[in-house]
């Protein structure tokens, strides 16, 4: 096969790849503070994982696609070390410094094999979180395993602004695990995009 030919074929599976992908993450509930006006100008990701390069990669994946849309992005480990990122006065001192007006945090709340045979969790509007304060002291505190190679994740995304730290977006999310760590954050951001985009406070 000649080398143009080649690089088409890969290319077509690329895209005949990407909507299953995007499949493996689906949004189940989304909520909005309709007082909230306006969009986001510049932001923080924080990825709160047991695994270091997991935050590495999925922070610096979500701030460059925010970036695509016009939003001023940073991956919180380019500011917060992994030891300073359970103290939230100094995640949140560190932020400010940085002139930022909102953060995005992302949080696994339960994660569960397809053969056990486990209920299924209700969602309600995130009213009783109050500040991005007492949502970042109880998001940081999940300590379940990450080695379940089947099943899926409940992830729970929370966007709040820094001037009061209000919850200004929330998103309610199910991950199958069923393709690559880097594929299935791509479809994560994605879909949050979508969210996000959706609740006209990106573009």
């Amino acid at each position: 096969m000649k080398p143009l030919a080649k690089r088409f074929v890969l290319f077509l599976v690329a895209c005949l790849c990407l909507p299953a992908s995007c499949a493996t993450t689906k949004m189940t509930e989304a909520w909005r503070d309709d007082t909230f006006r306006g969009t986001i100008r510049k932001v923080v990701v924080i990825g709160i994982f047991k695994e270091p390069d997991t935050r590495k990669i999925f922070e610096g994946e979500f701030a460059a696609r925010l970036k695509e849309r016009g939003v001023d992005a940073t991956a919180s480990y380019k500011i917060v070390s992994d030891a300073e990122l359970p103290d939230k006065d100094v995640v949140i001192g560190k932020i400010r410094k940085l002139g930022a007006d909102a953060v995005l945090v992302t949080r696994v709340v339960d994660m569960e094999n397809v053969k056990a045979q486990a209920p299924g969790k209700g969602y309600v509007v995130p009213v009783y979180y109050g500040t991005y304060g007492s949502y970042y002291n109880y998001s940081y505190g999940y300590e379940r395993g990450y080695t379940v190679q089947e099943g899926h994740a409940d992830m729970e995304t929370n966007l709040y602004g820094l001037g009061d730290e209000k919850l200004i977006w929330s998103g309610h999310s199910k991950t199958k695990f069923s393709a690559t760590r880097y594929e299935l954050i791509q479809a994560f951001v994605q879909t949050m995009l979508d969210g996000l985009s959706d609740a006209r406070l990106i573009r």
